[in-house]
């Protein structure tokens, strides 16, 4: 046996044990974390160093999918993956790439397993496919190709330009933490595969590779089927390969030597707020304890309301920025950064000076504030573990770690994972040893300030450069030169898509899905049901002890609506889910985004009034999660949310907390100043974000003045808080209080709400009875609303979005290199529609990796992703383009393939059938993959969907039975007219340069168009959107942006996919990319023990 086990052991706080074991023979590295679910999750690590920007290790990334020497086709991977209940995905960072394998049971992971290794080690590296998924120019003179088109959406915006130009100052230039490993489209260009494979070579070798696994697998099978594949790798060399990073002298980077403040520009006309980053090298990778420490700090500083940094630059009137993020990048020695957003430009040049003010004060034991780190350190420690409950990725994420910097032996393993000693010591610090820690790390060491500044002149001239550049291909190249280029691209493409034999697919046999073990979780029912839930939907446990407790409970006078869900667990959630209907008036809807801050705001509590700071300190005592905000798990969102997660211990004290929060709530001037003006202040970065502002045209034209989504959109509240703002600083706050009062009255009634608890149910102290407080605050007489009075958004639609037909909204992006696009056609609303199954499924043929859209649109380089969006809430059926490089060719294309299977020029073939179905089963175990997951799933498809228990089995039946046929009735009745105008409409967010071209295609399709331009905050004036006609001949200037502001964007995104019938959101053909550090900064951070950790997966992308 060649796999000798290293280590072993059981984590003390999650219930996981790990494995990792090395082989003696090819040096490959295996580790298996045990972690109950029905996924089986594979990270395929291997440490990439590279010194440059050429992009190697990001374009190896994508041509491993290209085929192996074994197994020669492109898609193969994927294809399978389809058939075997799996899907494959991939990230590139500084110092990794990572291949993912997500499979639903185990079968199909062990199957698909030494297929997958094999192209990790023996890709074909064709000329044929770096021309296609590199870069290339086309016959019309486009720059296109799949990794170019990628980094293009990316290289001028603020975070990706700011944060290049940090690693560039806090590494040297020889160092690999210093490229970027995406690689810039001026080295892209010149690219060649020769340098690829070099890589590969030096990277890609079985010592410099770790296969990680979570999930319930077989153990045994599993060595049995790594020692085969291990067996046909080549030994290990007798002398020991260098390891990236860790033998490299450049990577060896020690702290500063002096501090730089540098200032760099992004393309912007909005030159009203920029962001600074401010970045130190830190503490070695191995001294958990120190890296622990400097996170701790790093929260104290910045994590809440009420930290340090906040209360000082955030919370006030006049705010330095809108808000602050700390973030660690986990190399040799970790790197420690502050991220201010929303900076007014006038601000940049002090607010290096005054951060650093701020933390060289808390250095000091008589100002440091003891009582609060320990606060932070406890929640920190709570967070930890509540995400090992959530997601695989935090262990899977540490092993990686583990892999590229740990001891050889693997010893490192089980101190950065086993138990959480680092914060029992912590706790026993005392003020001198945190402050000598920030003197240590944050005051003396030296440290890189970057200063973003936004530059309409830097925009006009990305802009006019790419103009120049387009026209020096057209006279480099001349008519003949690019069609010649078009044969040959033709000529690769062709080669790419060698069909794949039908045997070969089918030599792999299908997994059962009966094998899957999915998580069960138990229902109860309190409170008042009779009338509220239909039973026959729900399977609530009646024959339990818990049940039973939980029965015979009762509440005197009225009893609202209440649901528990019962899983093992350390903490509970509730839930207090209302509809905005109770909301009378319109008007107030306006206000919920000053509502959604009610945790930060005054109360009366046992008669006393405590201020904001307080409330904040008091909370993070009792309770480790507190929000208000739209939907319930990102579903729903005309309903609202009051969800707090807190120790099963706290029960009690949460729903106190729930009280104050709904009945308590102090309006005060100055705390709505303050949020009002952060709202404002936030607005540039996402009027930078031209997907963002797609989404919201879309919002603002297809909803009425009663949906909340229409009310809560940046845009449409813009001219709104401006006002608010006005009259505040006027001193006009009491009509402000009475409408904020009139608004929380309407809302927060008994009979508007449903509670939900989740979680530890079984350690609660009176599940039930706790609840007698809050429910004799709101007096008796109370009759619950049933769940079938929920508002549901089609119920919303303006009459554009009834009538759904004609209209072409264009959203000009100045600053956008790249295209976002989404058409819309009504679909059935009805959850019982039979129509609905073969839309599914439909849906899921067209868009599965390496179906027709991945090879006609993602694979010719025309973007990034293309996906089709069932929303049965909004009843609309979506067509999405994602970083359009040529967004008009791929809705050209998509149409061609729409038409061409429904009128029978191309076949829908039985096994594509087969596969789209398997595609599914994989969605469903993944929407599910743990306790919390399977929790909201349940209760989502019984109470809110009222679809009833075991609805995904009944989905299942109906999808394996529809034929080809169907399919093709399906594509003509849904699908065609998505690309026609009559009965579709359109919203984009294009560049300038492209809306004389859209506009004239578009036209000629037969919509109207209409142009919106964002006003820019350049003056103090009225700046809300502009919406015109084209034949209005308006002469507004191209004036809008895009970026985001994170949480606005979740609320505006959330809910665009939320009707996959079961659980997560699937890639559906956006993956295989990169992520620059910047970017995975800023999405899906997960804190561990030696510092943060991050899933590289963007929301964006899926």
């Amino acid at each position: 046996m060649s796999f000798i086990k290293q280590t072993s052991f059981s984590v003390d706080y999650a219930p996981a044990s790990v494995t990792k074991w090395r082989s003696s023979h090819s040096g490959l590295q295996l580790t298996y974390i045990n972690q109950p679910s029905p996924m089986v999750n594979g990270y395929f690590a291997v440490a990439t160093e590279i010194a440059n920007n050429s992009g190697c290790p990001h374009t190896l990334e994508h041509l491993v999918f290209m085929g192996s020497k074994r197994y020669p086709y492109k898609g193969l991977l994927d294809l399978l993956g389809n058939r075997l209940f799996s899907s494959t995905n991939a990230w590139t960072s500084v110092d990794q790439t990572v291949y993912t394998l997500t499979s639903a049971g185990w079968h199909g992971f062990r199957s698909l397993l030494p297929v997958y290794l094999d192209h990790l080690l023996n890709p074909t590296l064709t000329e044929d496919a770096c021309l296609t998924e590199v870069y290339h120019i086309d016959g019309e003179g486009k720059e296109k190709g799949v990794v170019f088109s990628e980094m293009q959406g990316i290289e001028n915006q603020n975070w990706f330009v700011t944060y290049l130009k940090m690693q560039q100052k806090l590494y040297p230039a020889q160092s690999g933490y210093s490229s970027e490993t995406g690689g810039l489209m001026s080295e892209l260009r010149t690219l060649t595969n020769d340098s690829i494979r070099e890589f590969h070579k030096l990277m890609y070798r079985p010592d410099n590779l770790c296969v990680i696994i979570t999930g319930s697998i077989d153990e045994a099978e599993l060595l049995e089927t790594m020692e085969a594949f291990d067996a046909q790798l080549p030994a290990l060399s007798s002398t020991p390969n260098p390891r990236p990073f860790v033998d490299s002298p450049a990577s060896h980077i020690e702290p500063l030597t002096e501090s730089q403040v540098v200032k760099v520009d992004f393309p912007d006309k909005d030159e009203s707020m920029g962001e600074l980053l401010i970045s130190w090298i830190g503490p070695p990778a191995g001294d958990s304890l120190i890296n622990v420490a400097v996170d701790t700090a790093g929260a104290y500083f910045s994590d809440s309301p009420i930290s340090i940094l906040n209360k000082q630059l955030v919370e006030v009137e006049n705010p330095s920025a809108t808000d602050i993020d700390y973030t660690t990048d986990d190399y040799l020695r970790t790197t420690m950064s502050f991220t201010f957003n929303g900076v007014p430009t006038e601000k940049l040049d002090s607010l290096d000076k005054h951060i650093k003010s701020i933390l060289l004060e808390h250095s000091d034991p008589a100002v440091f504030d003891l009582a609060y780190m320990k606060q932070i350190l406890k929640n920190q420690r709570l967070k930890f573990i509540s995400s090992t409950e959530k997601s695989p990725s935090l262990f899977s994420n540490i092993a990686i770690s583990e892999f590229i910097y740990g001891n050889p032996d693997g010893s490192d393993l089980s101190k950065w994972i086993k138990d959480l000693k680092e914060y029992d010591v912590l706790d026993n610090w005392t003020a001198d040893q945190w402050c000598a820690l920030i003197r240590q790390y944050f005051c003396e060491n030296h440290s890189i300030t970057i200063l973003g500044y936004p530059s309409a002149k830097l925009n006009r001239e990305i802009k006019a450069a790419d103009k120049q550049r387009s026209r020096e291909i057209l006279e480099e190249y001349g008519p003949s030169g690019l069609a010649q280029l078009q044969v040959r691209l033709d000529e690769a493409s062709a080669k790419n898509d060698t069909p794949i034999p039908d045997e070969l697919i089918t030599s792999f046999a299908k997994p059962d899905p009966s094998k899957i073990e999915f998580i069960n979780t138990n229902s109860y029912l309190g409170g008042t049901w009779k009338n509220v839930v239909d039973l026959s939907k729900n399977a609530y446990v009646e024959d339990s002890q818990l049940s039973q407790r939980i029965r015979e409970e009762k509440l005197e006078g009225s009893a609202p609506f209440m649901h528990f869900e019962e899983f093992k667990s350390q903490f509970t959630t509730i839930n207090i889910v209302m509809s905005s209907t109770a909301i009378r008036d319109s008007r107030l809807l306006s206000y919920m985004s000053i509502v959604e801050e009610l945790f930060t705001m005054s109360v009366i509590k046992d008669g006393q009034y405590l201020p904001y700071n307080d409330v904040i300190s008091q909370l993070n005592d009792d309770l480790i999660e507190f929000q208000v905000d739209n939907g319930y798990e990102n579903q729903f969102l005309e309903l609202i949310n009051i969800k707090v997660k807190f120790e099963a211990s706290k029960y009690e004290q949460a729903i106190s907390w729930l009280k104050c929060i709904t009945q308590n709530i102090v309006f005060e001037p100055s705390r709505v100043k303050v949020i009002v003006e952060k709202l404002i202040n936030s607005l540039s970065d996402k009027k930078r974000n031209s997907e963002l502002m797609m989404y919201s045209s879309k919002f603002r034209n297809i909803f009425n003045d009663q949906s909340l989504r229409r009310a809560q959109d940046p845009i449409q509240t813009e001219g709104f808080f401006k006002s608010l703002l006005e009259k505040l600083y006027k001193g006009e706050f009491e009509p402000i209080r009475r409408d904020l009062e009139d608004l929380t009255k309407s809302l927060f009634t008994l009979e508007n709400m449903k509670i939900i608890v989740v979680g530890n149910i079984k350690d609660l102290n009176h599940p039930v009875k706790s609840w007698q407080a809050f429910v004799d605050s709101y007096g008796s007489g109370v009759v619950p609303r049933p769940f079938s009075e929920l508002p549901r958004s089609y119920r919303f639609k303006s009459k554009l979005g009834q009538a759904c037909s004609k209209q072409a909204f264009l959203v000009i992006s100045p600053a956008a290199d790249s295209t976002h696009f989404m058409s819309h056609t009504p679909m059935p609303t009805d959850y019982f529609d039979r129509d609905q199954f073969a839309i599914a499924l439909t849906s899921e043929f067209l868009a599965t990796v390496e179906g027709p859209f991945w090879r006609g649109i993602r694979g010719t380089g025309l973007a990034y992703g293309a996906s089709i969006r069932r929303n049965m809430e909004t009843g609309l059926l979506g067509f999405c383009i994602y970083r359009g490089s040529d967004a008009k060719q791929a809705w050209q294309v998509a149409k061609d393939i729409v038409e061409s299977y429904a009128n029978g020029k191309l076949k829908v073939e039985e096994l594509a059938i087969e596969n789209a179905v398997a595609t599914m089963v994989n969605e469903l175990a993944n929407g599910v993959e743990n306790c919390w997951d399977a929790a909201s799933y349940k209760i989502i498809d019984n109470l809110f969907k009222r679809r009833g228990p075991h609805y995904d089995k009944h989905f299942l039946q109906q999808i394996k039975q529809i034929t080809p046929d169907d399919v093709v009735a399906s594509l003509k009745k849904y699908f065609v007219p998505l690309f026609s105008a009559d009965k579709s409409m359109i919203f984009t967010s294009i560049p300038p340069e492209k809306e004389e071209e859209f506009t004239m295609f578009f036209s000629k399709q037969g919509y109207e168009i209409n142009i919106e331009r964002i006003e820019v905050d350049m003056q103090d004036d009225d700046n809300n959107s502009d919406f015109s006609s084209e034949d209005d001949d308006s002469e507004e200037s191209e004036e809008e942006e895009e970026e985001e502001e994170e949480e606005e964007e979740k609320m505006l995104l959330k809910d665009e996919n939320s009707d996959l019938d079961f659980g997560k959101q699937h890639t559906n053909g956006q993956d295989h990319h990169h992520q620059s550090d910047a970017e995975i900064r800023r999405n899906n951070e997960v804190l561990k023990p030696m510092g943060d950790n991050v899933l590289k997966r963007t929301s964006n992308d899926i």
